[in-house]
């Protein structure tokens, strides 16, 4: 009789137990029994809220994961908005979600979603803005060619003075005491060599004359031109770079919430599990030892969100940095860590991808007009010995003098030289050395685009191969999750009903389903960052901004 009571007693304080756990049951319903046998090639059950740019669609999972942080009320339903800090966005106080102030103390978490990342990536990144101003440069140097067969002006006096002796120009060597004085201006070809020497009479203002190489005229625009062109195809490469390089740090900070979303459902069912076996132990029908395992499952998975909120900062770190904002601020992604993006489709075959890559790549298209560039240097090396130079300066103004320090006899004069000539530098052995310099650039060039064509094919098969992969691997965890969904649930249920009957589950063994799913809603969470991650490295390796 006594024994009865006790057994009536035990189950009465194991149905209220339940109770309790039933209340920490995962947010995640789990799919019918039919669901595990139903599951198409890629989850799609309902659009993301966030739309990404251009033809980027999104989807949602059908196994979603727990909630990582308590939603603030006025976040829950809203779209997406930019940070208030950010230039242009709007007046009103964005919605915050609030994080674990135990483990970040007067910490709150911005909201920001991914259109708003590549929106701020395209605006801020410092390579892009550096490959503006290297296209700025070379536009720069594209007009200064343009202009070598303009002549240079020089305006100001020319002061000349001669003591001692000098040879006349009927050969005679007379002492001489004058000076002159020249006020006007010189116009004189570009490019200079030494000018005749003092005494000639010449009056120079700059002390130089000037040579135009019509070698220079001819190929040095063209090459600027090509220069230009290769620049900006790298502003095309460095916007590519810089959006995928944020698209996968955003994608690192939704893995980091997704992490954070297990780690605080791991940890409630082991608090509950905790619960029931201290109860099992208070009225006699448990151990000890198991109750002291819980307790150690519960500390051990108390830990894992603390990793997890701190992997959580140092990924929203990572992309402040990215974006160049405050580094005071911590951000957190508006979507959900499973959403899962549809950039490319799947049906595409991996051949006319790497068409799609070979012939839109803008690595392509840069290292082609180096290529074009290296020819131009190359042909101009070898036709600038047969072309001929030409050198012109005239100088005009007023210009008096006389003995000694006397300034006189003021007025106007005017001078014009002009030679036309070919030149051997160094008896043509540095003609020689120069030629093979631009060949070996030309050679270096081509090349390097057969390296850049290798490793866009490269690029594209290695991103096919990865989202193949990744999605069989959703495929496969989501199965993983209903299963573990249906165990623990199958666990508990045993656990309830045969309370005090032999074949009934221990509590303890309730630990090992609420670990195996929290494996597994780590492995899907895995495979649907993998998915999306090599979405975006396909879209940029077909030449396409992610």
């Amino acid at each position: 009789m006594r024994k009865g009571w006790r057994t009536g007693r035990f189950a009465a304080t194991c149905a209220t137990l339940f109770v309790a756990l039933g209340a920490l049951e995962l947010r995640a319903v789990p799919p019918d029994a039919d669901a595990a046998s139903k599951v198409g090639p890629m989850p799609a059950i309902r659009e993301s809220r966030t739309t990404t740019p251009k033809e980027h669609e999104s989807s949602v999972s059908s196994m979603p994961l727990p909630l990582a942080l308590p939603e603030h009320p006025q976040a829950r339903g809203a779209e997406a908005k930019p940070l208030a800090a950010l230039p242009h966005a709007p007046t009103a106080q964005p919605a915050t979600i609030l994080i674990d102030t135990t483990l970040i103390p007067g910490r709150t978490i911005e909201p920001i979603d991914l259109l708003n990342v590549l929106r701020l990536a395209g605006e801020r990144d410092l390579d892009i803005a550096i490959a503006k101003q290297r296209i700025d440069q070379a536009m720069a140097e594209l007009e200064r060619t343009r202009s070598l067969w303009l002549p240079s002006l020089f305006l100001g006096p020319t002061y000349y003075r001669a003591d001692g002796q000098v040879q006349t120009v009927t050969g005679q060597v007379v002492n001489v005491n004058r000076s002159s004085l020249f006020l006007g201006g010189t116009a004189a070809l570009p490019n200079g060599f030494p000018a005749p020497s003092a005494g000639t009479g010449y009056p120079q203002l700059n002390s130089l004359s000037s040579v135009l190489r019509i070698s220079d005229i001819i190929f040095e625009p063209l090459a600027a031109r090509r220069i230009v062109a290769a620049n900006r195809a790298g502003l095309v490469v460095k916007t590519n770079d810089a959006l995928l390089q944020v698209a996968e740090a955003y994608l690192d900070l939704q893995q980091a919430s997704g992490r954070l979303a297990v780690a605080r459902e791991a940890a409630g069912n082991a608090e509950a599990l905790s619960r029931i076996t201290e109860s099992y132990v208070k009225t006699g029908q448990g151990l000890e030892a198991d109750h002291r395992r819980a307790l150690a499952e519960l500390k051990h998975q108390r830990k894992n969100i603390q990793l997890t909120t701190g992997q959580l900062l140092v990924s929203s770190t990572n992309l402040i940095r990215l974006l160049v904002l405050d580094a005071r601020l911590v951000v957190a992604p508006i979507e959900p860590a499973e959403t899962i993006l549809s950039l490319i489709p799947e049906d595409i075959p991996l051949n006319d991808l790497i068409i799609q890559g070979l012939t839109h790549r803008p690595e392509l298209a840069q290292s082609q007009e180096l290529v074009q560039a290296a020819v131009i240097r190359l042909k101009q090396a070898r036709l600038r010995p047969f072309i001929p130079s030409v050198s012109a300066t005239y100088a005009g103004g007023g210009m008096g003098g006389g003995q000694g320090g006397f300034f006189g006899d003021f007025g106007a004069r005017g001078d014009f030289m002009t030679s036309i000539f070919w030149e051997l530098q160094h008896l043509g052995f540095a003609d020689r050395a120069i030629m093979r310099r631009n060949a070996a650039e030309k050679r270096t060039a081509e090349l390097e685009l057969v390296q850049v064509e290798t490793r866009v094919a490269a690029d594209v098969a290695s991103s096919y191969e990865l989202r193949m992969t990744a999605a069989q691997q959703i495929r496969e965890s989501r199965e993983t999750v209903v299963e573990a969904l249906e165990s623990l649930k199958l666990n508990r249920v045993n656990m309830q009903e045969g309370a005090g009957l032999p074949r009934a589950t221990r509590p303890i063994e309730v630990l090992q389903p609420i670990q195996a799913l929290a494996q597994a809603r780590l492995d899907y969470l895995d495979s649907v960052i993998t998915y999306n991650r090599a979405q975006f490295r396909l879209k940029r390796a077909i030449g396409r901004q992610p």
